[in-house]
């Protein structure tokens, strides 16, 4: 009797542990040619995940996330790089979203960045921006994308170090390079959080803070023995939580309403793909870094999760009330209660 109670027990601790396989649902994308997923948000009660079809630019749109449409790609008349853009970065702002698509081109293949936003049409539109504005002499690269109540925020970096582009509704975005605070530093921006009155960018171990990105405040955070960098940020309540590499592990680092940052725990194996995406809901944290993570104390510790069969190379994860999408390579799949 006893030997059964404790093999009860265990059994439901190992359920808590990670989900079983047959936790995640399959959903099948519309589109014809192979698909390409880089990225999800959950956004305004809906799941949206962008990236690419053989013929240019993808995005899908779902209410339930087992059902799926095809938000139509609008770009800008006579757009070159536009209709052959692959979607890699998408965020949510006041119920819409906003994406980020790159194509190779140039004499040296360079990036040809373009920002994408929603339409009320069912369409995604590529939104119009001189060359200069993510490319030009001063480019270094345009990397994530982030929203919040003030709108957008993408984060990147120009020669003169870390940079960041903000736009009310994604439909301009404004550069801020060589500005007063990020100017000069050496550490590169890697992601950002776009919050009531206050713009963050993260990278390396700096965390820079702004009202307007006009002018920004650097602080540092606390570095471990080895290699540090948070590479991902995103919003736990009122509070902040960045992950990135700490060491030969990653890390979590926590700030709460902006009175400094502690480090918090360590989990997996750094690699170079480090940490990919970050998410919250419902209290909970979830991670692709090396795997799918799930924290439900803030970050001090860590859980995996285990990934669908057939998701090799998780891309990234989104997440609302009990429920979490995950995207990887040309799929996507829903689990509840994770």
């Amino acid at each position: 009797m006893v030997r059964r109670a404790l093999l009860a027990v265990l059994l439901i601790v190992a359920g808590c542990a990670a989900p079983p396989r047959n936790a995640w649902t399959e959903a099948s994308l519309p589109g014809d040619g192979p698909r390409l997923v880089r990225d999800a948000v959950a956004c305004g009660g809906h799941w949206y995940v962008v990236g690419g079809l053989g013929t240019g630019p993808a995005a899908w749109e779902s209410r339930d996330g087992r059902t799926w449409r095809s938000l139509r790609p609008a770009p800008l008349p006579g757009s070159y790089y536009g209709p052959r853009n692959l979607l890699y970065a998408v965020a949510c702002a006041n119920g819409r979203i906003a994406a980020l698509g790159s194509s190779p081109g140039g004499a040296h293949g360079n990036p040809r960045v373009s920002t994408w936003y929603q339409r009320d049409d069912a369409t995604l539109a590529e939104a119009p921006a001189p060359f200069e504005t993510y490319g030009g002499d001063t480019a270094v690269d345009v990397g994530r994308i982030s929203g919040g109540p003030a709108g957008f925020l993408i984060t990147g970096n120009r020669t003169s170090g870390a940079a960041a582009w903000t736009s009310p509704d994604g439909r301009r975005f404004q550069l801020f390079e060589n500005a007063p605070g990020l100017a000069g530093s050496r550490t590169p921006a890697r992601d950002g959080v776009v919050l009531d009155g206050q713009f963050v960018l993260v990278g390396g171990t700096s965390v820079w803070t702004s009202p307007t990105a006009a002018t920004w405040t650097r602080s540092d955070v606390p570095a471990g023995a080895g290699y540090t960098e948070l590479q991902r940020v995103t919003r736990l309540g009122p509070d902040l939580i960045a992950v990135g590499q700490s060491g030969d592990t990653f890390g979590a680092w926590h700030n709460q309403a902006f009175t400094g940052w502690t480090a918090l725990g360590r989990f997996g194996t750094a690699n170079q793909s480090g940490a990919r995406s970050l998410t919250a809901a419902g209290g909970r944290l979830y991670a692709v870094a090396g795997g799918i993570w799930r924290s439900t104390d803030g970050g001090r510790s860590w859980l995996g999760i285990i990934p669908p069969r057939d998701a090799d190379t998780p891309a990234a994860v989104a997440a609302q009330n009990n429920q979490l999408l995950l995207a990887a390579a040309d799929r996507v799949w829903l689990a509840h209660g994770v």
